[in-house]
């Protein structure tokens, strides 16, 4: 997540989509569960990179939050680059993404 912030600086482009993205993406999937957040799926449009370390197929959402809370999952459709920049409470202002159940600040691991 920090090396994102770091190249974002620099004016590097695709600086939260390096090729240490699936590694970042494990830091909200698991505090997520361990602190009991709000369930969520995201269905990532940039082809499942969830499952280079989970075992889901490529249509499978990446599941995040607590899966044993009594209400039904929000959806997070979008690149995992996006899903990493909310987590992480960075902005992702100008990118395309829908959180259907949830508000942006739902999502942050730092709130």
């Amino acid at each position: 997540m920090h090396a994102g912030d770091v190249r974002e600086a620099l004016g590097e482009p695709g600086a939260y989509a390096g090729p240490g993205l699936p590694y970042a993406l494990r830091l909200p999937a698991w505090l997520t569960r361990e602190r009991g957040h709000l369930p969520v799926h995201a269905d990532l449009d940039d082809g499942g990179t969830s499952h280079a370390f989970e075992a889901v197929g490529e249509d499978e959402p990446l599941r995040l939050g607590d899966a044993g809370a009594q209400r039904t999952p929000a959806r997070f459709i979008g690149d995992a680059a996006t899903l990493v920049r909310l987590y992480a409470g960075r902005s992702a202002a100008g990118v395309t993404y829908e959180p259907a159940g949830a508000e942006v600040g739902d999502l942050s691991i730092y709130g």
